[in-house]
This record gives C-alpha cells, sequence and structure tokens, in this order.
C-alpha cells in the first residue's frame, strides 16, 4: 500500500513523472485496442 502512496505523492509533485505516467498509459491503452482488433479480424476470418 506504501507504494501506491508513494506514486501518488510523486504524481502530485512532479509534472514530469505525470505526463510520463499519463503517456504510458494511452500507449497501452492504443496497443489494447490494436490487439482487440486484430481478435476480430481473425475471428471474422474464421
Amino acid at each position: 500500500m506504501t507504494v501506491f502512496r508513494h506514486i501518488a505523492a510523486e504524481f502530485r509533485t512532479d509534472h514530469a513523472f505525470r505526463l510520463m505516467i499519463l503517456g504510458l498509459d494511452s500507449w497501452s491503452v492504443l496497443s489494447l485496442a490494436l490487439l482487440a482488433l486484430n481478435l476480430l479480424d481473425l475471428l471474422s476470418a474464421s
């Protein structure tokens, strides 16, 4: 639990850290969306 508190405190104080986390989250969402599209394509092809 202390790890999450440390990350939350870092998130509030450090703007570069906040941008890095938000950037990683957006890349994760994008990659999951592409994976879902590929899976749908595979399912519709078979």
